[in-house]
């Protein structure tokens, strides 16, 4: 295994600066964004899809700072109501499928999407805990959207070669592992699998060793981002916060598509992000990746920095020491 870190961390520098960064903290490999939630800022899909001259300078930068190009990430919502949104995403998702083949990458990292509740839904809707009979038709009408997209796109990634490795994520329609499990069954194309996050699974209270073991050679892809649960806040609030806000225009949320920023967690909630070591400590994370790499993933794990309460010059190399450790790595002299 190896240790890599996912670019979106350093989106506010130019590429060449982001990988010479990551190769000062060590860092061997690097996961790309490219489009979706992500800007263009390293990585535009369509433009590089279109000329070979600059598929060859962005290849370039790898070969000049040391970094292996391990993915690119096109995590996205291809199913949102708003085509707004939908209909880049979808784009974007293709460009990087193409693109991927293009560079020699036989995977990429994506997100199933969600769906609103019927049609004529205009926001997406989670699906959960459909306790009355009319959730359920909201889950049935979800599933029956997302279908028939997502065999066509995985008729589309095979045609190129491409695995699609699918993060489960609150919000969307693959959740859990049951939700998953019930997408790839019916997806039934051996293009689509797992892209494998503890952090998601960590505040649902769900075992990633569990989930590493259920899904073996499924797995083509892992995140390492670590996730802190606060006893005294999950009594108090439970583990399902909606407190979130909007975050003011001056201090420049992400733009998720459309007209959709990211908004600001609650700062006394039940759970947060941390990097990988200060949720669970280093033998936690030898023992997930030792079943995972059981499970049939020998590849770059890589960090995936949101950290809530530090600055990355602090958090991203802890998730670099953490992963070494977790591998058998040796310290870089330079780290």
């Amino acid at each position: 295994m190896r240790v890599g870190l996912y670019l979106a961390a350093l989106m506010d520098l130019p590429l060449r600066d982001a990988l010479s960064m990551a190769h000062g903290w060590g860092i061997t490999d690097a996961e790309v964004p490219a489009g979706g939630f992500n800007p263009y800022g390293h990585c535009n899909p369509g433009a590089l899809v279109a000329s070979a001259a600059a598929r060859d300078e962005f290849l370039g930068l790898f070969a000049e700072t040391g970094v292996n190009l391990a993915i690119l990430n096109a995590n996205s919502n291809p199913l949102h109501p708003d085509p707004e949104v939908s209909v880049p995403h979808r784009k974007d998702l293709r460009d990087a499928i193409v693109l991927s083949s293009q560079l020699g990458l036989d995977r990429l990292n994506a997100m199933v999407g969600s769906v609103g509740s019927g049609p004529g839904a205009t926001l997406p809707t989670w699906s959960l805990v459909p306790w009355e009979s009319g959730l359920l038709e909201v889950r049935d009408y979800q599933w029956s959207v997302a279908l028939p997209y997502w065999k066509e796109t995985a008729a589309f990634a095979e045609d190129h070669g491409v695995r699609l490795a699918l993060e489960i994520h609150p919000h969307m329609l693959t959740y859990s592992p049951a939700t998953l499990e019930r997408f790839l069954d019916a997806v039934g194309s051996e293009y689509v699998g797992v892209n494998l996050d503890p952090s998601h699974l960590f505040w649902q209270g769900i075992d990633p060793n569990r989930m590493a073991a259920r899904f073996t050679g499924r797995i083509w892809h892992v995140a390492a981002k670590d996730t802190v649960l606060v006893p005294e806040n999950i009594a108090e609030w439970g583990l399902l916060d909606d407190r979130y806000t909007y975050i003011p225009s001056e201090e420049k949320p992400q733009p998720l598509g459309g007209r959709y920023l990211t908004t600001r967690p609650p700062v006394d909630g039940p759970w947060h992000f941390v990097a990988a070591g200060r949720g669970h400590d280093v033998a936690w994370w030898t023992d997930f990746l030792a079943t995972v790499r059981r499970a049939g993933f020998d590849g770059a794990v890589c960090i995936e920095n949101e950290d809530w309460d530090l600055p990355r010059e602090e958090s991203i190399p802890v998730a670099a020491r953490t992963l070494r450790a977790a591998v058998g790595i040796a310290e870089p002299t330079h780290a």
